[in-house]
């Protein structure tokens, strides 16, 4: 039963980072310059984004359940040692759906307005986007003490360091590129394609800097990782894989091969994250007393069988439903 919540677990983080990222990966686009097609960039997104992206904060909140039903030492670990960047994330989260709903149905629709939005949808995106990768780096650290007693042993130090920073950082580039890559397909401007697409190999490159760069501070943070990465051969080979990837990727970009780019994209992320699934596993967190492991801090048998066969009908109807609702609204 463990090993099929574990499999809910990772494949609702996977389908929100590839779903819920590229949505977060817009907002933050919508910072950066774009002259004279902002306007068609922004109408773009929201036809791209409305149907779905409420959608996709079921991935979130199915993760949150499973956490709190079958695992509850780890969610009041989480809830409790890093409730200040949950506190953070949860108000990037709502304020970035307030604002994606007022500007898309706000009646006035003055240019004072529309921008204010558009601002706050960006920079709400990209809050949203930082927090997430504070808190993955914050599990892995070590540095969350169950047995603090000052506010910054229990509390701050958890999170606080120049590598969770970067690993944020990282976050919002593999978000970013997610809906660039996205966004090629959803257009049929020439000139916003050309965009994406430049965007799209900009940020490819970004992601391997950035990412080389985590290795580099979690050394400074006194994590091995890259040693770690190096040693375990699962891990290695997704490495590699995602770095052939980013070759391949290339190509596909330039020959606007629309749907060939999304899946070596989302080829790409996925085999990050196994290789972060690979490393760690089945550790969910890393303590100053030792790994919580999934195994060893599971709710009773009657628990986990409930919330199993809850997951296994859910999934049922889950599935189906969200490809009908995409194909529905993308047909349109």
């Amino acid at each position: 039963m463990v090993e099929i919540l574990l499999f809910f677990i990772g494949a609702s983080l996977l389908l929100y980072v590839l779903l819920g990222g590229a949505d977060y990966g817009a907002g933050i686009l919508e910072l950066l310059p774009l002259k004279k097609w902002r306007e068609e960039q922004k109408d773009l997104i929201n036809a791209a984004m409305g149907p779905v992206w409420e959608a996709n904060h079921m991935w979130l909140i199915l993760i949150v359940v499973i956490l709190f039903m079958g695992f509850p030492l780890l969610f009041t670990t989480l809830m409790t040692s890093l409730h200040i960047p949950m506190v953070a994330l949860l108000i990037g989260i709502v304020l970035r759906g307030s604002v994606f709903t007022f500007r898309h149905y706000d009646a006035q629709k003055d240019d004072t307005s529309q921008k204010l939005y558009t601002w706050l949808f960006g920079l709400s995106s990209l809050w949203t986007s930082l927090w997430l990768g504070i808190i993955a780096a914050s599990l892995s650290r070590g540095l969350i003490d169950l047995e603090a007693r000052d506010f910054h042993s229990a509390y701050i130090a958890p999170w606080w360091g120049l590598y969770p920073l970067v690993q944020g950082f990282f976050v919002v580039c593999i978000f970013s590129f997610l809906a660039s890559v996205y966004l090629i397909g959803e257009t049929s401007h020439p000139e916003l394609q050309k965009i994406y697409i430049r965007r799209a190999c900009v940020l490819n490159i970004f992601l391997i800097a950035v990412g080389a760069l985590v290795f580099v501070t979690s050394s400074l943070d006194g994590s091995p990782l890259l040693k770690d990465f190096i040693s375990h051969p699962w891990a290695l080979a997704c490495m590699g894989g995602a770095t052939l990837l980013f070759f391949i990727l290339w190509i596909f970009i330039t020959k606007r091969y629309a749907f060939w780019t999304r899946i070596a994209s989302a080829g790409q992320v996925t085999l990050i994250l196994l290789g972060w699934y690979f490393l760690y596993a089945p550790h969910a967190i890393l303590t100053k007393q030792g790994p919580l492991n999934f195994f060893d801090v599971a709710a009773p048998t009657a628990t986990l069988k409930q919330l199993t066969y809850a997951l296994l009908v859910g999934s049922v109807f889950i599935f189906p439903s969200l490809i009908y609702l995409m194909k529905i609204f993308k047909s349109k």
